[in-house]
Formats: C-alpha cells, sequence, structure tokens
C-alpha cells in the first residue's frame, strides 16, 4: 500500500517536471519603437475637417469643398489608417491612406488608394512640423495617365495644411490643396 501511496504522489510530480522541460522558450520582446512612431501617429490621428481645392486642366474655377480625413492608429500603434471623403463638385473622393513610420529606412511611407484609379506609396521626411515627400511617379485618372506629384503636408497641433501637384504627362498640372483642423 505504501508503494502505492508513494506512485500516486511521485507520479504527478514527475510528469509536471516533464511539462515544464517541453515548454518552449520565451522570445524576447521587441525593442521599443522609435519616438518617430509615435510622433507620426500622433500628428495624423483624430478626425480632421478640410477645406480643400481643386484646381486642373479644363475646368473654368477651382473646385471647392469640405473633406474629411479621419484617421485611426493601427497595427499596435504603429500606424494611422486614415479615410478621406468628400463631395466635391467634380464628383464624390473615397480615400484610404495608411501612413507609417519606418526604422529602416527612416522615412514616413505614406500609401494612398483612391476611387480615381490611383494607388500611390509616398515616401518622405519629418523636418520640423513639415513632412515633405519625395516626387513620385504615378497614375491619376480613368486611364491611368502618367504623373509626377509633389505632397507637402505641415502639422501643427490641432492644424494642418497639405498641397498636392500633380505635373501631368503633356504639360498640364492637377493641384489639390487644404487647410484643416482637427
Amino acid at each position: 500500500m505504501r508503494a502505492s501511496l508513494l506512485a500516486v504522489l511521485l507520479i504527478p510530480t514527475l510528469a509536471s517536471a516533464d511539462d515544464k522541460k517541453k515548454e518552449a522558450p520565451k522570445a524576447p520582446a521587441p525593442p521599443p519603437a522609435p519616438a518617430e512612431v509615435k510622433a507620426t501617429v500622433d500628428a495624423f490621428k483624430g478626425n480632421w475637417t478640410f477645406d480643400a481645392e481643386l484646381t486642373a486642366p479644363g475646368m473654368d474655377k477651382p473646385a471647392k469643398f469640405k473633406m474629411s480625413f479621419n484617421c485611426k492608429p493601427v497595427a499596435g500603434n504603429q500606424a494611422v489608417a486614415c479615410e478621406a471623403k468628400a463631395k466635391a463638385p467634380i464628383g464624390p473622393l473615397d480615400a484610404l491612406f495608411v501612413i507609417a513610420y519606418d526604422p529602416y529606412s527612416k522615412a514616413v511611407h505614406m500609401m494612398a488608394v483612391s476611387n480615381a484609379n490611383e494607388v500611390h506609396d509616398h515616401t518622405c521626411n519629418w523636418k520640423g512640423a513639415d513632412l515633405t515627400c519625395n516626387p513620385l511617379k504615378g497614375g491619376m485618372g480613368p486611364a491611368g495617365e502618367e504623373i509626377t506629384e509633389d505632397v507637402a503636408i505641415k502639422i501643427e497641433k490641432n492644424t494642418a495644411s497639405f498641397t498636392s501637384v500633380s505635373k501631368l504627362k503633356g504639360g498640364g498640372q492637377v493641384k489639390f490643396e487644404g487647410k484643416g483642423k482637427r
């Protein structure tokens, strides 16, 4: 009986010791994100309203309209996803932006997809409150017309302004700019 009692007490102890040996070691926690990640997320997050203006070849006068730009932190606060919407005189605007600081390239990436058949991946750099993007070669409009786009953004606490100038292959340009508040 003593042997049975000893076996009952000892076997679970040995089994639990074996289980502990089989547990996989915990992976080390990733290093903390650089300050630029948080600064980029903090700069954009929130609900913005812009007074926007668009000029393009063939327009009699600039189109003026309100645009919402609502950004929420995503991916564990590593980026923001922003929905841009407007009822512009030339038709509705519907776009999605993902904006994040890349610690590897030390640049901000601003990817945009719009209902105007545009897909852009801007590479930008902060200089104080100014975010200046490298010229981007891309396509615009239903025909995917080749453009070179320059984008500049300024964000100071709860105000922002942006300018996008797209140079068209034929020499014309589309200018999209706005001033907004959070």
